[in-house]
């Protein structure tokens, strides 16, 4: 179940809404004209996520880069002079 708040019930009673958060709820919709306009998160929530998106970042980028011609690190040694 999605939780909702409309933007007024957010004016009036903030203290509430955000107790809501840290209560348990994950994240609270905030609708202004029946329409999603934003989304309040818990932060640990938040810093979860973003770790999940720069994971995912990551994992693509190697994806990509998986086929590319690689260099041994005894070449690089060698090259390094070492």
């Amino acid at each position: 179940m999605i939780n909702t708040v409309s933007i007024t019930e957010l004016k009036q009673n903030t203290a509430g809404v955000l107790g809501k958060i840290k209560s348990g709820k994950k994240h609270i919709v905030v609708l202004q004209r029946s329409k999603a306009a934003a989304v309040i998160v818990d932060p640990e929530y938040f810093e979860k996520m973003e770790q999940a998106l720069e994971d995912a970042a990551d994992l693509r980028a190697i994806e990509e880069r998986k086929n590319e011609p690689g260099i041994s690190l005894e070449e690089v040694a060698k090259k390094l002079g070492l």
